[in-house]
């Protein structure tokens, strides 16, 4: 049986752990993108798992000395040891037949695993189920806003890029529920008609009937289709993981000895899955150094045309970092609108245009819901396609961001 968050194995090496102080006293945010205009990549020529041993010189696997077939003293030309299965080969329940290999599904899929180092105290990721944690993982038909990274939106309409920022639009936050609505279209996620179902269950989400007021009554769907990739190992961390999929393929690693200091600056980290509902796939990233910020606070002038600054100290030539200012009501009700910022680490800051911000506050009911929290993230990520879909490994070191209104 799958157990909800279930951790399998947590490997603690011989190794001392080091401490990496992650202050992060002001709230932070999240939404979901296969791969925002600007957003980079590290990525790492990767691929994936073939249905035949890598033949290469010292592999294990094709090295006589060391294959396991062998019986002690066997001549490698013998007959029954040659390379080529025979009788004498296979263990006697074996059929001599490799697993298939599933497929990738024909409109592809989405996904991520991460590995994000943090103290952040307002993770909001979809807080009515309590799934929260820097090491987690995720695979669906689609993105959506309940099962994503704060980047991956996926769902959203980017609706302009000034510099290295683009504004995310969903499209709940149009006219009738901005001048009619009271904004309360912005007031639901996972609580629908009370007349019926209160909560929609945890694989379900609440949206407004086609022919109601914005929000006044709501129906629970489906969240797109998620799956079972098998066992999900993560190595390179000062902490070897391996997480199984609880009952609605959410993979949580909750049980770590310190989340603020999971791997050091340069760390190779390699995630692979074993395979299940999706092809087997293996991703490697780079650990990134902590981040240290100038100021946790993004001071905003509303309506002055004048940008705004997030700022951070440079610390990692190779690594990026990224913006996502988020407007709208607490998780995990839906999202107003974003702003993600992607720039080189060296820049030490990123501007982040007026008209963007201007229009941000106007999708957050004109500065009425103002709760998701915001972030910023030094990181470095290896992405994959699967079926024309972003599949990616996130490694990254986060703290919080606040926007002051002016």
């Amino acid at each position: 049986m799958k157990g909800p968050g279930r951790l399998v194995r947590v490997r603690l090496p011989a190794a001392p752990l080091a401490v990496i102080a992650m202050a992060a006293s002001l709230p932070l945010a999240g939404c979901p993108s296969s791969s925002p205009p600007g957003l980079q990549d590290m990525r790492v020529d990767i691929d994936l798992p073939a249905d035949v041993p890598y033949d290469a010189p010292g592999d294990p696997a094709m090295d006589p000395a060391m294959d396991p077939a062998l019986e002690p003293g066997a001549d490698p030309g013998d007959a029954e040891n040659d390379g080529d299965p025979g009788p004498g080969d296979l263990p006697a329940d074996d059929p001599g037949t490799d697993a298939p290999v599933p497929d990738v599904p024909p409109g592809g899929a989405w996904g991520w695993i991460s590995a994000i180092e943090w103290n952040d105290v307002c993770d909001q990721w979809y807080l009515k189920t309590q799934w929260n944690g820097g090491v987690r993982a995720y695979f669906a038909e689609d993105a959506n806003w309940n099962r994503a990274l704060p980047h991956t939106l996926g769902w959203c309409t980017p609706k302009a890029t000034v510099g290295a920022c683009t504004l995310w639009d969903p499209g709940i936050m149009d006219d009738q529920c901005l001048n009619d609505g009271g904004c309360m279209c912005l007031d639901k996620g996972v609580e629908c008609d009370e007349t019926t179902v209160r909560w929609c269950p945890e694989d379900q989400v609440c949206v407004e009937t086609p022919d109601g007021e914005p929000w006044s009554r709501g129906i629970c769907v489906d969240l797109p289709r998620h799956f079972d990739v098998g066992t999900v190992t993560i190595t390179g961390l000062k902490v070897p993981i391996e997480m199984q999929p609880d009952d609605l393929d959410r993979y949580l690693a909750s049980e770590l000895p310190d989340k603020n200091d999971l791997f050091d600056a340069g760390d190779v980290v390699t995630a692979t899955t074993s395979g299940g509902e999706l092809p087997p796939m293996s991703f490697t990233a780079r650990g990134v150094a902590p981040l240290q910020l100038a100021s946790p606070v993004v001071s905003i002038r509303i309506g002055s045309g004048r940008p705004a600054y997030a700022r951070w100290t440079p610390a990692d030539p190779s690594s990026r970092v990224q913006v996502a200012l988020m407007g709208g009501s607490h998780d995990p009700n839906p999202l107003a609108a974003a702003i993600v910022c992607d720039a080189p680490d060296g820049d030490g800051q990123v501007e982040i245009a007026g008209s963007l911000l201007d229009e941000l506050y106007r999708l957050s009911c004109n500065g009425g819901w103002m709760l998701k929290c915001s972030r910023i993230t030094r990181y470095s990520r290896d992405v994959q396609s699967m079926g024309g879909k972003d599949v990616e490994l996130f490694v990254g070191s986060a703290r919080n961001l606040q926007m002051a209104f002016e």
